[in-house]
């Protein structure tokens, strides 16, 4: 038997025990909607306590309440417009301050714009990159200064199916929200070659057609078509993300870094 499988306990609760949070705290931006209620919860079931945050903060607010109450956790729900380097730091700040550090961070905040690439404006085009991609950056970068001097975490950026995928006129027109996306499984692995060194890992979760967000926004028509593109022959459900997203949290998670998985019901191949 290999020396390092030898050192190994394979004893009852060893496996189960690696998805354990006890301890740890959670920052999700893009604190609510039914994907960040599903992630905080999960995480919450797991031991986690949880600073969410958004612009609606009273949405956040009342989840929040929810875990206190249903699930013991610590947790607060608070304001954050991520296109500002002054909201997130005092984000940041007020989570440290209420929950004592920052384990976990999970850059949810997305936005959408919809049209026909020639018709774009150029504020559309900047809303979109301002949130998805440079709102997710400025986060990572301010929590990561924590990380540094607590000696590590782990960083999730929620990205999209949509990253690997360009759709004609009749599918989607939403160049921006792709284009946003592909760069954030780009910066996803740079930022764990960065941040390696100080035990940071950081990975990403691109989530297929679910029955939420962007999805909602389409007639049944292109619904339909969408569905037929997969091959489960649905959509995914807000809680068939939290099995990845507890995995990269965790400690079963504790060897990767750098990665995106795709959660999408086999939508790339279909």
């Amino acid at each position: 038997m290999p020396a390092a499988e030898s050192e190994n306990s394979y004893t009852p609760g060893v496996f189960s025990n690696q998805y354990r949070l006890d301890g740890k705290v959670a920052l999700i931006t893009g604190g609510h909607g039914a994907l960040a209620e599903a992630m905080a919860f999960a995480l919450a079931d797991l031991g986690c306590d949880l600073a969410l945050a958004a612009r609606k903060q009273e949405q956040c607010v009342k989840i929040a309440h929810a875990i206190e109450e249903d699930f013991g956790r610590r947790a607060l729900g608070l304001r954050c417009d991520v296109t500002s380097e002054a909201e997130i730091a005092d984000t940041v700040a007020r989570t440290c301050e209420g929950l004592g550090t920052i384990d976990i961070l999970i850059n949810n905040a997305g936005v959408s714009w919809w049209g026909l690439p020639q018709d774009i404006p150029l504020s559309g085009w900047q809303k979109v990159i301002d949130v998805n991609l440079t709102g997710t950056f400025l986060t990572c970068r301010e929590v990561a200064r924590r990380m540094i001097d607590s000696g590590g975490g782990s960083i999730i950026n929620i990205a999209s199916v949509g990253a690997y995928l360009s759709y004609t006129p009749d599918e989607g027109q939403v160049v921006p929200y792709t284009t946003s996306k592909a760069a954030l499984v780009h910066l996803t692995r740079d930022l764990a070659a960065q941040w390696a060194e100080h035990r940071i890992r950081v990975n990403a979760v691109a989530p297929g057609s679910m029955q939420t967000g962007l999805t909602e926004t389409l007639d049944n028509a292109q619904q339909e078509k969408m569905r037929a593109s997969i091959l489960l022959g649905r959509f995914g459900r807000p809680v068939e993300l939290t099995g990845a997203v507890a995995t990269l949290a965790s400690d079963a998670g504790g060897f990767i870094t750098g990665q995106t998985f795709v959660v999408d019901g086999g939508q790339l191949i279909g």
